[in-house]
């Protein structure tokens, strides 16, 4: 049920780990190829407003989509002095479909670091009169979308979006099964406490990437909020597979941390909710998840609670 905890994995997504949770989000979404400004991936949506089939956006030249003067535009801002930032590109301009329809709207850019590519995500929203700067802004959120700003995982709407379409999935198909693991770190607050912000941020950052390592491509591991974390199990064969997982989670956490020097110790308390003929939604399973937590926690933490 969980893979080897690989330490190759990063807190921040790679953009192949991204792509199920670009069809989410209600903007259009591409991936593009730094060398050559190809786009590698786009979400359904960015495919339905342009015109083409999904997979049809693959190799297309952002040239071939807006004019070459804001992909030039593009290029300088991405690659001068603010280039590390992790949202650095703000740009307006124009796009055309198949059908050499123009429509005016805004990106945000952010760049994903591979071992031997980089990759730009780009989030595109048609610009609309009545709606502010402001609500725009808030829409978008920090860095990419849908996702974290400090441990780059999916955050709690992007989470609970994945968790409707398994309900939706779960109507058609009697044999489909998941579950969902709450986790809280048991002792983050004493981290802080005793190194500061700094070194808990870093924490976090790692529970993040351990939380990653023990889960499968189809899974989704998000960040809850604060020091609390979720983690979605898809296609179960029975609950004994979940517990499992959890248990694999509360080994990976419980293990030191080594940061600036610091020898960080956390722990975990996790809960497990599977979806069961009762359940009524996604709020539900979560709030049965969240009760099955502070169980675990009651019962002196470190511990998996399923119910």
């Amino acid at each position: 049920m969980h893979s080897v905890f690989n330490e190759a994995n990063i807190c921040h997504p790679t953009v192949n780990s991204l792509q199920a949770a670009f069809d989410l989000l209600p903007d259009a979404v591409f991936s593009v190829d730094r060398a050559t400004m190809t786009v590698v991936e786009a979400n359904r949506l960015a495919c339905a407003a342009l015109g083409f089939a999904p997979g049809e956006l693959r190799g297309v030249k952002l040239d071939d989509l807006c004019p070459s003067q804001d992909v030039a535009a593009l290029v300088h801002r991405m690659d001068g002095p603010n280039g590390d930032d992790p949202m650095v590109a703000i740009l307006r301009t124009t796009l055309h479909g198949r059908d050499r329809r123009e429509t005016p709207v805004e990106w945000r850019v952010s760049r994903v670091r591979e071992a031997t590519a980089e990759r730009w995500v780009v989030v595109s929203r048609e610009l609309v009169a009545n709606v502010t700067p402001d609500a725009r802004a808030e829409s978008f959120g920090l860095g990419l979308p849908g996702h974290d700003p400090l441990t780059g995982l999916p955050d709690r709407r992007l989470f609970e979006r994945r968790l409707t379409r398994a309900f939706e999935e779960s109507l058609r198909s009697e044999s489909y099964r998941f579950a969902v693991c709450f986790i809280d770190l048991d002792g983050f607050k004493a981290v802080n406490d005793r190194f500061g912000h700094l070194i808990g941020d870093r924490a976090l950052c790692e529970a993040a990437r351990r939380l990653v390592g023990c889960v499968r491509p189809s899974d989704m591991a998000a960040r809850f909020g604060g020091d609390e974390f979720t983690v979605f199990l898809d296609e179960l064969r029975d609950e004994s597979n979940a517990a499992a997982v959890a248990r694999r989670i509360l080994e990976q956490l419980e293990m030191p941390l080594a940061i600036n020097g610091a020898d960080v110790r956390l722990g975990a308390s996790v809960g497990v909710a599977a979806r069961s003929a009762d359940c009524r939604g996604v709020e539900d399973l979560l709030h049965r998840a969240d009760r099955a937590m502070y169980r675990a926690k009651s019962l002196g933490g470190g511990q998996v609670f399923v119910v």
